[in-house]
């Protein structure tokens, strides 16, 4: 009996590892995906239209297709449960995933699916029009009017398209190895990332931004200071 639980001790620290590893690697590529550096080299190889038609429909899809090979690895991996949440909490987790899912949709209406996707960019560039370059960062639209730049979803968190994803998969009822793993990392990456993202933002429309940042929480919908 100690040898098993042993070994399924040593398979658990190896997901763990596996799990941890290959989501910094995902956080890494897609942090350096998204620096301004890469679009410059970019646009220094390819040219401007190519930079602001197709950059960010590539860079979307990269980021969908390495999520997808990060999950059918981890699919692979010994698992266990870790806990599980009874009624009536786990509705009440249930219903902030549902806030997840609302912060995501909402957030995306907002900035422009189209826009935000990359297709609108990729149709400009295949039909040889001129495309429009994308915002610095995942926020506000600030070109647009105020109301619409900071309605909705940005009423409840600066960076409402990174809290989404980290109620959804935090709030899950019940919790396993490879989940939690994932779970811990990529919730510090969502954040810490919102403060790279939040410079980038502020970096184009500091007065705009300033004002709207006093009187919204930056991650987690709770009164905060800067």
């Amino acid at each position: 009996m100690g040898l098993w639980a042993g070994e399924e001790e040593t398979h658990m620290g190896r997901t763990v590892g596996f799990v941890a590893g290959g989501t910094v690697l995902f956080a890494l590529i897609h942090s350096m995906l998204a620096t301004n550096w890469m679009k410059r080299r970019v646009e220094a190889l390819f040219g401007r239209r190519v930079r602001d038609g197709l950059y960010r429909f590539a860079y979307n899809n990269i980021t969908y297709a390495s999520i997808g090979l990060m999950f059918l690895a981890f699919s692979r991996l010994p698992d266990r449960v870790v806990y599980r949440v009874p009624r009536p909490w786990s509705l009440l987790m249930r219903l902030g995933q549902a806030l997840g899912l609302w912060l995501i949709a909402d957030t995306n209406l907002r900035m422009g699916v189209g826009r935000f996707t990359g297709m609108s960019g990729a149709w400009e560039f295949l039909s040889g029009a001129e495309p429009r370059r994308e915002a610095p960062a995942q926020g506000p639209r600030f070109d647009d009017s105020a109301d619409g730049a900071t309605g909705g979803a940005f009423r409840v968190s600066r960076h409402p398209n990174n809290l989404g994803p980290t109620l959804i998969v935090c709030l899950q009822p019940t919790m396993s190895v490879r989940l939690l793993t994932f779970a811990v990392i990529g919730s510090l990456y969502s954040y810490f990332g919102s403060i790279l993202e939040e410079r980038r933002i502020r970096a184009e429309y500091r007065e705009r931004y300033d004002a709207y940042r006093d009187r919204t929480p930056f991650f987690f919908p709770i009164p905060t200071t800067r």
